[in-house]
C-alpha cells in the first residue's frame, strides 16, 4: 500500500521521534517447533525479571500505576565471562523480543549474547509488551503496525516497490517477505506498543528508567535498535560513570533532523561551552560524504563538545541492504566533532553481507552479531572492572535453570484488514523452556489469571522463584501464556475492542494486605498500597477487552492451536484465566491430560458463566445450542456454613461431553475467601468430570490467598500440585 510507503530520509528523520520508527517482534514459525539444543543449551545461573520506575497516579476511581514503569527481563549465565551486562533495548513499536528470537523461530542475539558469558537485560520500554499501555494514562491507541508496512521496510519485497539501491541486496530474511508469509506474520504479532507522541516527553521518560535501571544494576554496556537508539545517549547523559559503551544499531536518526534539536536527542544534553536553548546550536550543511548517503547537518566551527558522553565507546552499526545502509556518516561526523569516541561498524566492511534493518532476525544474525562482539573486546577497557561472581541469595532461593532450549512464538496470528492496512488481531504469546533433562512425560501450560500476565509464574521478581522455575527444574518441559491483550500479547482496540479501565490497586490489595480477619498471611509484605512487592505486582496488571465473549472465543482458538503445535500437555490456570482450560479440553480433549484449575473456576452459572463455566458454548450431551436449554435450580450450603448458595442444573444432568476422563484439580487456599470453588466442583461432578476438590487446609497448608504462586510458601503449594499431576499423567 503506497500511502503507508516512506523512503529512507523519511523513516531516519521520524526515528528521531519517540512514538515512530521501526520495530523489530521476532515470533517461532509454526512447523519449527524443533529443539535446537545444540546452538541454543544455556545453564542459567539467574532468570527473572523486574520493572523500574513504578510510579502512583491518583484517578477518581482510585490509585494506579501511572503508566512509565520499564520491564526489565534478565539472564545470568552460570559462567560469567565479562564483567560488564548488556542492557538490550528495542526499537520503535516493538518490545524486547525484538533481541529474544527471529521469526522464524531460531535463538536471538540475547540468547547468543548469554552464551558468550554476558549477563543480558532485555527491556520494554514503557508503554511496550509487558509495560502496559492503557490510554486512560497514555492517551488514544496509535494505529497498528502492518504487515504491508512490515514487509514493504524490512524484507526483501522492499526490492519490488521502489527504487532502492541497496534492496536488491537483502538476502538474509528468513523468507520471501510476502504479507502473508509465517515470517512476516510472526514479526508483526508483537507490534502495536507506544507511548506518548511527544518524544520530547517519552525521552524525558527514557532517560530516567534508563538511571534507575542503572543505579539497580550497576555499570553496563547499553545495545538500542532504531527508534530506540536515543535511549542509549540519553542514559549516558546522566549516568556517565556508569554506561560503559553504547552500540546504536542503525537507531537515532540523524543530528538536528526532525525531533532531534538537540543533536541526537529531543530533550536538552549537556554541552561544553553551556547551551541553554538549542537555537544556540548553530548548524550548517555537509554534502553527501558518498553515494546513497544524503546531506548532513553540523555545528559551526568551534563545535561545542558533548561533555558527558567523552570517553564513552560508541559504535554506529549499519547493515549493507537496509534502508539506513550505506551507513551513518551524519551521525558519525557529529559525534565526533562534539569529541566522543565513535566508530562506524558496517557490517558488509567485516564480510557480513546481506542483510536488512532487523538484522538481529534474520538468516545469519549469529554472524552479524560478531563484528559488534569484536568492536566491543577491542573498545570497552574492562580495568577497574566489577567481580563476574554470581551473588547468591541468603534465603537460598534458586532462579537457576539448565535449558536445553528456550525460546518463544505467536499463536492465533490471524491477519485483519482494517482501514489504514493488514494487522495481525489478537496473537497469543507462549513463551517456552526446555529443561537439559526433560524428567515428565507431558509439558506444563501456565495460563495467568484476569488482570495478569504470564509473569504471575515467574515469581514477584529480582530473583525470586516461581512456578516456571520449579517446573522446569523438576524437569518439566514450560509454555507460559500471555493472553491476547495482555504482557507481550499487546492490547489494541483495532483487535480486541474496547478496553476495560485502568486496574486500580484496591483490585489486587484486598487479596493480599494482612489484617484481622486473614491471620497467617503468606503475602511477603504488607499487602497494602504502599508495598514495594504490590507496586510491582501492579506494575504488570493489564486491562482487559470489555467483550468477554469475544475474549474466550480467542482462548479456545488459541488454547487449540498450542496444542496442535506442542501435542498432548498440561494445562493449569489461575483466577479469572479459569475458563481457558475449560474452553481447550473442549477444543482439544485428546490432547489436554489434565486440568489444575487454581482458584478459577468462578462460580457455576454465576456472573457470566452462561455454559456453566465459561461464556461461550462447551459441548453438552444431550447438545445445546442455547444457554437457556441448561435449566438450573439453587442449592443451599449446609446449615451453619458461610458458604453462599450456588445453582447446579436440574437433574437428569447434561455432561460436558468433552471433558470426560480428563482429571481436573480444583485447588483452593484457606484465607482466599473464595467459597465458589467447592460449587465448581459439585457442578463438574454433576456434569460427568473426573474432579478432585484440592483444599490446601486439608494438606495442612494454611494462610495463603489469591495469588499463592507468589507467597512465601509457594514451594509447598507448588509440591502439592506437582504430586497431583503426577499421580495423574502417566506416560
Amino acid at each position: 500500500m503506497a500511502k503507508h510507503r516512506i523512503d529512507r530520509r523519511d523513516f531516519m528523520v521520524r526515528t528521531a521521534a519517540a512514538g515512530a520508527g521501526v520495530m523489530l517482534a521476532p515470533g517461532r514459525r509454526a512447523g519449527l517447533f524443533a529443539a535446537q539444543a545444540s546452538s541454543t543449551a544455556l545453564d542459567v545461573a539467574e532468570w527473572s525479571f523486574f520493572w523500574v520506575g513504578v510510579e502512583r497516579a491518583e484517578l477518581a476511581r482510585g490509585t494506579v500505576v501511572n503508566g512509565k514503569q520499564m520491564y526489565v527481563e534478565y539472564q545470568v549465565p552460570a559462567q560469567v565471562r565479562h564483567p560488564y551486562p548488556i542492557v538490550l533495548v528495542h526499537g520503535g513499536g516493538g518490545q524486547g523480543l525484538d533481541w529474544i528470537g527471529t521469526p522464524d523461530g531460531r535463538p536471538g542475539w540475547a540468547t547468543h549474547l548469554l552464551q558468550e558469558g554476558y549477563k543480558v537485560y532485555v527491556v520494554d520500554r514503557p508503554g511496550h509488551g509487558r509495560s502496559p499501555y492503557h490510554p486512560e494514562l497514555q492517551g488514544p491507541f496509535p494505529p497498528l503496525w502492518t504487515a504491508e508496512q512490515t514487509s514493504g521496510l524490512f524484507t526483501p519485497q522492499r526490492a519490488k516497490g521502489r527504487n532502492a539501491a541497496y534492496a536488491e541486496l537483502h538476502t538474509q530474511w528468513p523468507g520471501t517477505g510476502a504479507v502473508d508469509t509465517p515470517e512476516v506474520k510472526q514479526l508483526v504479532a508483537s507490534q502495536g506498543g507506544s507511548f506518548l507522541s511527544d518524544g520530547a516527553a517519552t525521552q524525558k521518560i527514557w532517560r530516567e528508567r534508563g538511571a534507575m535501571l542503572l543505579d539497580k544494576i550497576g555499570p553496563a554496556i547499553f545495545m538500542t535498535h532504531s527508534a530506540g537508539g536515543p535511549f542509549g545517549y540519553l542514559v549516558a547523559e546522566v549516568r556517565p560513570a556508569l554506561v560503559k559503551g553504547l552500540i546504536v544499531i542503525e537507531g537515532a536518526g540523524a543530528p538536528f533532523a526532525g525531533q532531534n534539536r538537540w543533536g541526537l536527542s529531543a530533550i536538552p544534553v549537556t554541552y561544553d561551552p553551556p547551551v541553554s536553548d538549542p537555537s544556540q546550536l548553530k548548524t550548517k550543511q555537509m554534502p553527501s560524504p558518498e553515494a546513497g548517503a544524503g546531506p548532513y547537518l553540523l555545528q559551526e566551527e568551534p563545535a561545542r563538545r558533548l561533555k558527558n558522553l567523552k570517553g564513552i565507546p560508541i559504535a554506529l552499526v549499519t547493515a549493507e541492504a537496509s534502508f539506513a545502509s550505506p551507513g551513518s556518516p551524519g551521525a558519525l561526523a557529529f559525534l565526533k566533532q562534539a569529541g566522543c569516541s565513535a566508530d562506524e561498524v558496517r557490517l558488509a566492511a567485516h564480510g557480513v553481507h546481506g542483510n536488512g534493518h532487523v538484522m538481529m532476525g534474520e538468516k545469519n544474525n549469529r554472524e552479524a552479531l560478531q563484528p559488534i562482539l569484536d568492536w566491543i573486546d577491542r573498545s570497552i577497557s574492562t580495568k577497574g572492572a566489577p567481580s563476574t561472581a554470581l551473588r547468591k541469595r541468603s534465603d537460598g532461593d534458586s532462579t537457576a535453570m539448565r535449558l536445553a532450549d528456550r525460546g518463544f512464538f505467536w499463536v492465533g496470528a490471524d491477519l485483519k484488514k482494517v482501514s489504514y492496512g493488514t494487522i495481525v488481531a489478537g496473537p497469543m504469546y507462549v513463551q517456552y523452556f526446555t529443561p537439559a533433562e526433560i524428567r515428565h512425560p507431558l509439558p506444563v501450560v501456565l495460563v495467568h489469571g484476569g488482570g495478569g500476565q504470564g509473569t504471575h509464574y515467574m515469581g514477584l521478581g529480582d530473583g525470586q522463584s516461581g512456578w516456571m522455575h520449579y517446573f522446569v527444574q523438576e524437569g518439566y518441559k514450560v509454555y507460559v501464556v500471555d493472553r491476547p491483550g495482555h504482557g507481550r500479547s499487546v492490547y489494541h482496540p483495532d483487535a480486541l475492542g474496547p478496553i476495560t479501565p485502568a486496574l486500580t490497586y484496591d483490585t489486587v490489595t484486598v487479596d493480599f494486605k494482612r489484617g484481622a480477619n486473614n491471620p497467617n498471611r503468606k503475602w511477603p509484605g504488607t499487602g497494602d498500597v504502599g508495598d514495594p512487592r504490590v507496586d510491582q505486582f501492579q506494575a504488570g496488571q493489564n486491562s482487559a477487552p470489555q467483550d468477554t465473549e469475544m475474549a474466550q472465543t480467542l482462548w479456545a482458538s488459541r488454547g487449540a492451536e498450542l496444542l496442535d503445535k506442542i501435542g498432548p500437555a498440561v494445562i493449569l490456570t489461575h483466577s479469572a484465566g479459569g475458563p481457558f482450560g475449560w474452553l481447550v479440553a473442549d477444543q482439544r480433549p485428546n490432547l489436554v491430560k489434565a486440568i489444575v484449575c487454581v482458584e478459577g473456576a468462578g462460580a457455576a452459572f454465576g456472573g457470566q458463566n452462561r455454559y456453566g463455566l465459561t461464556m461461550v458454548p462447551l459441548a453438552f450431551d444431550p447438545p445445546v445450542t442455547d444457554p437457556a436449554q441448561l435449566a438450573t435450580r439453587e442449592i443451599a450450603p449446609p446449615t451453619g456454613s458461610a458458604a453462599q448458595p450456588y445453582r447446579l442444573q436440574n437433574e437428569p444432568a447434561r455432561k460436558l461431553k468433552n471433558l470426560q476422563g480428563i482429571p481436573i484439580a480444583i485447588v483452593t487456599a484457606e484465607s482466599s475467601e473464595r467459597p465458589q470453588s467447592r460449587a465448581a466442583v459439585a457442578f463438574l461432578q454433576q456434569a460427568g468430570c473426573t474432579v478432585e476438590d484440592v483444599q490446601l487446609k486439608d494438606k495442612g497448608i494454611l494462610g495463603n490467598g489469591h495469588f499463592m504462586m507468589l507467597e512465601t510458601n509457594r514451594r509447598q503449594v507448588f509440591d502439592v500440585i506437582r504430586s497431583w499431576i503426577d499421580s495423574k499423567v502417566k506416560a
